[in-house]
């Protein structure tokens, strides 16, 4: 996760009152076709194909019908402990320079009307594979963007957070409206974001006090939410939390492998683990995602990879890797594990890894290129402070 991602990620349920035993828990768990044995007449193109298909397989290519694909899974970098992005001469071809960077800074924050904001540092960063400037104020506002130009953008007003706002409210649809009004007074069209998704602070709509809308563009009936205009705020006074501008590079590769193969190839890396649980289900969908290296790391040391989702886990012994960045159609496949939710959570050490796992099938070359801990509704309840109910 990079650091923007982490700040995001931390906008979740940041409010919600729940018991500290389960805050706790939570807390912890954070972070070759077979040949007939007969004689049978095989064509001279036959034979060719086949001994084509090797040589391609054995060379890092995919033979898919009568198309070739490259493979784009790379063997990834291992670091071990938290490493800052080291910022290269190569990185810095192209980027803004901090004379430019500030006036691109006082244009951003005079659209959004903030106009009394005082720079309090400013520092060019590695983000991945980005390279970004960011930007702190004497207000507790941060703004992050693209050096090299682009349309990119992370602002956030950590002080509306200490101000009165907790009795402000609307609904759902109410949200969704002034969001699109927001974005157009600040100047942002929405005509090309086809998908809404809309969330809240709290538990439910009529205690929620910020809100939170993602317009994504959507191809071939995928949402990208790589492509994104996300923007959080307060309702009545219309004030932000934050406003963000996401624009990968979705590279539109073909399908060719099925759901099927797709099933068969999570399955197979799932017994590399060799955790033994029971599998409750396993489903597929089409998406859209970015490759990494979480599927990577969890196979190569089971134990580490839920050892270091802990948050006490040091930072010092944190093994990291990294791989390219590219944006793909992918399967999505959950394996979802049959382990009674109250077992968990009765448990010493609430561990995420538990609920099952979510790998990424690139939908072309039917290699495994990411993945990611699957989204679970988790309803508990509580009666004096013990749990009684885990659904």
């Amino acid at each position: 996760m990079d650091n923007l991602d982490k700040k995001i990620y931390q906008e979740i349920n940041t409010n919600i009152e729940i018991p500290i035993m389960l805050e706790t828990k939570i807390k912890e768990g954070l972070n070759n076709n077979k040949i007939e044995n007969k004689k049978s007449y095989k064509s001279w193109s036959k034979i060719a194909t086949t001994a084509c298909a090797t040589v391609i397989m054995t060379a890092g290519i995919v033979y898919a019908g009568t198309a070739i694909y490259e493979k784009i899974w790379k063997e990834p970098t291992e670091t071990i402990g938290i490493v800052n992005g080291n910022i290269t001469e190569e990185d810095l071809k192209g980027t803004m320079s901090e004379k430019e960077a500030k006036k691109q800074a006082e244009e951003i924050f005079n659209k959004f009307g903030y106009i009394t904001e005082k720079i309090k540092t400013i520092e060019l960063e590695k983000d991945g594979d980005s390279i970004v400037w960011h930007i702190e104020t004497n207000n507790k506002l941060s703004v992050s963007f693209d050096a090299k130009g682009g349309k990119e953008l992370w602002l956030f007003s950590d002080d509306i957070l200490f101000k009165d706002i907790h009795n402000y409210r609307t609904t759902r649809e109410e949200a969704a409206k002034t969001a699109r009004k927001l974005c157009e007074k600040y100047g942002y069209d929405l005509s090309e974001y086809s998908n809404v998704e809309i969330g809240f602070n709290m538990d439910t709509e009529e205690e929620s006090y910020i809100w939170y809308v993602n317009f994504s563009k959507e191809l071939d009936n995928l949402v990208d939410r790589y492509n994104q205009i996300r923007i959080a705020f307060i309702p009545e006074i219309n004030e932000l939390r934050y406003f963000i501008i996401t624009e990968g590079k979705y590279e539109n590769n073909p399908i060719e492998i099925t759901e099927e193969q797709a099933k068969e190839t999570a399955l197979k890396e799932e017994q590399k683990i060799n955790i033994n649980y029971k599998i409750k289900e396993t489903r597929a969908e089409l998406g859209i995602a970015a490759m990494n290296t979480d599927a990577y790391a969890r196979t190569i040391d089971y134990k580490q990879y839920c050892e270091q989702a802990n948050i006490k886990y040091p930072d010092e012994k944190r093994i990291e890797y990294h791989t390219d960045e590219r944006i793909r159609k992918v399967w999505k496949v959950t394996i979802e594990y049959d382990i009674p939710m109250k077992e968990i959570f009765l448990e010493d050490s609430f561990n995420m890894c538990d609920l099952g796992y979510t790998y990424y099938i690139d939908a072309t070359t039917g290699e495994i290129i990411g993945g990611e801990s699957p989204n679970t509704n988790i309803k508990v309840i509580y009666e004096n402070g013990k749990l009684v109910e885990v659904n």
